[in-house]
């Protein structure tokens, strides 16, 4: 209600600012006794019981607890390990055998004149084997080296020899098999290993993306947190400067120069400012839980909350350019560099399935030596066994009568998914250039709204200092001044809300880039 006589307003105004020098020293609960208030905590007494957490901690923790992180991570061990799977088709394989037998068969006529008349071959000895066999990566032909030694005792007469001696047959050389259609060339051969690679590789730009993803999402989170705070102490603020009024109202009151729904009307504004007190520590208290979730924390691991003691990041005026931000994004982003590496992963598979489809025709070749004696040094002595050379040269030719069903499948295959990794190479690199026009607009339109809400904070506050010389000089009254605070500070807040809308365009502009990343680098790696 506002005063008519001057006069009067100069005397109230005299009362009043002895009224206030004179209980600015008193607590709430004792000016207040007539309507007892719920009194704010200080922010001070609140941030001492909290547990402080900057969004670098925040990043570090998630990048190390969160589980869909660990779980990319683990696929991409996983896939590591296929490279060393294929890459074991490379490795030398040794062959090693040693067998005891005894052999009785019974002899054609043939061969038992040739046997000296005995009817039954009777054959008992011991058959070793070693060799070593590697598959070229160059060529795709297979080479192995063996030696055999046979030690065995027949029932054949032999007069010379000597006591308990045995016959020893020994073989030594090798063998190539050289494809020259199918699996025949260095890509075909290698393109296990290569998808191998592609594949690892994928898994990798697949965790960055998850890693990207999980990290924008809690930048947000944490930005929300911190804004829900300036949301808290915006409240305690109105409950503050509600409550001075109270005193002052109450003290005017008592000397019968203010009526008392002036003093309703605060006490009313003042239960008003205690529920919005109550739902803004609500709201921080979900964003505190959002946090910990990500964290795999629970609210029993920090009762007393988190405290986002990082501010909201300072809106800076720079200059973004749509071409640049999308060629970043090309070369840097990772769901886009995953896909281009599936692409060529399948280019690889559709190469190798079509050498598939083709006839298998081999250029195989032997040579060895061979010695017979009855001691096993000599039967391997150069001078006894390069008498005794083997070789063989040819080709051997293997293809499915008609069409190759299977292979014409496979191909099929190839081809259908070789066009769907392209298609999904270009839904991304639309799905990018459209995700880069949304932020840098987002942006834009952020940082004009912040803009604006300054200027608006401004001119509050100068109304509000307006308005308490009007009250001081008696032209206003409680109300008024009461309305003007609470607007300097709603006018404050929608500031740092359009910060924080400002914060979370970079954070996805950023995102969009695949840069984000980059200020939060892994120490580890």
């Amino acid at each position: 209600m506002k005063h008519t006589s001057t006069t009067s307003s100069a005397k109230i105004c005299v009362t009043l600012t002895a009224a206030v020098c004179a209980l600015a020293c008193q607590s709430f609960a004792q000016s207040a006794q007539a309507t007892p208030q719920k009194d704010a905590q200080a922010p001070a007494a609140l941030a001492a019981q909290k547990q402080s957490l900057s969004l670098k901690e925040l990043v570090e923790k998630l990048r190390a607890s969160n589980k869909t992180i660990r779980s990319k991570q683990a696929e991409g061990q996983i896939a590591a390990t296929g490279i060393d799977r294929a890459a074991s088709a490379f490795q030398p394989l040794a062959n090693i055998s040693a067998t005891h037998g005894k052999s009785i068969t019974k002899n054609t006529f043939e061969e038992s004149m040739i046997r000296q008349g005995t009817g039954l071959y009777d054959r008992k000895g011991n058959d070793y084997s070693v060799g070593v066999s590697q598959l070229l990566a160059s060529t795709g032909a297979k080479l192995e080296v063996k030696s055999t030694l046979s030690r065995f005792l027949t029932n054949i007469p032999d007069y010379n020899r000597p006591e308990g001696a045995y016959d020893n047959r020994s073989n030594l050389g090798f063998s190539i098999t050289q494809p020259l259609v199918r699996d025949a060339g260095p890509t075909v051969t290698n393109a296990r290993l290569q998808v191998a690679k592609l594949d690892a590789t994928a898994a990798d730009h697949a965790t960055r993306d998850t890693e990207t993803s999980v990290v924008a999402e809690a930048i947000m989170a944490y930005h929300e947190m911190v804004f829900a705070q300036h949301r808290v102490q915006a409240a305690q603020e109105k409950i503050r400067n509600g409550q001075r009024l109270l005193v002052e109202a109450q003290a005017i009151n008592r000397k019968g120069r203010l009526p008392d729904s002036d003093v309703w009307e605060v006490e009313n504004a003042l239960n008003r400012f205690m529920a919005g007190l109550s739902e803004a520590q609500q709201v921080e208290r979900e964003k505190i839980n959002r946090v910990r979730t990500m964290l795999l924390s629970v609210a029993a691991d920090s009762p007393q909350g988190l405290l986002a003691v990082d501010a909201l990041p300072a809106v800076t005026d720079k200059t973004l350019n749509a071409d640049e931000s999308l060629r970043t994004a090309m070369s840097r982003r990772d769901d886009y560099l995953m896909r281009k590496v599936q692409a060529e992963r399948e280019g690889v598979q559709l190469a190798y399935t079509q050498n598939q489809t083709l006839p298998r025709v081999d250029l195989v070749a032997s040579y060895g030596m061979n010695g017979l004696e009855y001691a096993a040094s000599r039967a391997y002595s150069w001078s006894r066994m390069s008498d005794y050379p083997t070789w063989s040269v040819g080709l051997q030719a293997s293809f499915p009568l008609g069409i190759n069903l299977q292979a014409q499948s496979d191909l099929k295959a190839a081809l259908i998914r070789r066009e769907d990794a392209l298609l999904g190479l270009k839904s991304v690199e639309v799905q990018i250039s459209n995700d880069i026009d949304t932020t840098l607009s987002m942006r834009s339109t952020a940082v004009e709204r912040w803009d604006l809400w300054k200027q608006v904070h401004a001119r509050e506050k100068q109304q509000l200092e307006l308005e308490r010389r009007k009250f001081t000089a008696g032209r206003s009254d409680t109300r008024e001044v009461l309305l003007r605070e609470e607007r300097v500070i709603n006018a404050l807040l929608t500031v740092y809300e359009q910060q924080m809308a400002v914060a979370r365009a970079e954070v996805l502009l950023d995102a969009a880039q695949g840069t984000l990343l980059d200020s939060f680098a892994d120490p580890k790696k």
